[in-house]
C-alpha cells in the first residue's frame, strides 16, 4: 500500500484519461514508478467518479457492477477503508480494494477545489 500527497496535474489528466478509457472500453496505457503496461479495458479495468459531500465519497458515474449485475452508482465508499482514509487526507491509494465482493488491484485520487477542498475522487482498478 502507497499513500502519497495529492498527484501532480499531468498525473490527474492521465487518471481522467484512464478513467475515460475505461469507461468506453478503450485500451489503457499507464506508468507506474517508471514502469509502463498496457492493458485492454474490456473487462479487465473498472473507473468510478466519485463526488464528496464532506463526509461522504459517492459514486456518481462506474463500470463497477455489483454481484447481481446492477450498478453501483450512488453507492458509497466505506469509511473503514485505506481509501477513504487517504482521500480525507488529500492523498492518493494504491493497493489491494475489494469493491462489492470483486478483488482489484486498484489506484484512488483525490480531486480537489481551487481552495484546496477535496471535491470528490477518481479510482482505477484491475480485476485480480
Amino acid at each position: 500500500m502507497r499513500s502519497r500527497p495529492w498527484i501532480s496535474a499531468p498525473i490527474a489528466k492521465g487518471m481522467v484519461l484512464a478513467i475515460g478509457l475505461a469507461l468506453s472500453g478503450g485500451l489503457l496505457a499507464f506508468a507506474d514508478s517508471g514502469r509502463r503496461a498496457a492493458v485492454e479495458a474490456k473487462g479487465s479495468i473498472d473507473a468510478t467518479v466519485f463526488s464528496y459531500d464532506g463526509k461522504d465519497f459517492v459514486r456518481t458515474q462506474s463500470t463497477v457492477l455489483t454481484k447481481d449485475g446492477k450498478s453501483v452508482v450512488n453507492t458509497k465508499l466505506d469509511h473503514d477503508t485505506p481509501a477513504y482514509k487517504a482521500l480525507v487526507d488529500k492523498h492518493s491509494f494504491t493497493g489491494d480494494a475489494t469493491i462489492f465482493g470483486r478483488e482489484y488491484h486498484a489506484n484512488y485520487a483525490p480531486l480537489t477545489g481551487e481552495d484546496g477542498q477535496v471535491t470528490g475522487a477518481l479510482f482505477v482498478g484491475i480485476a485480480k
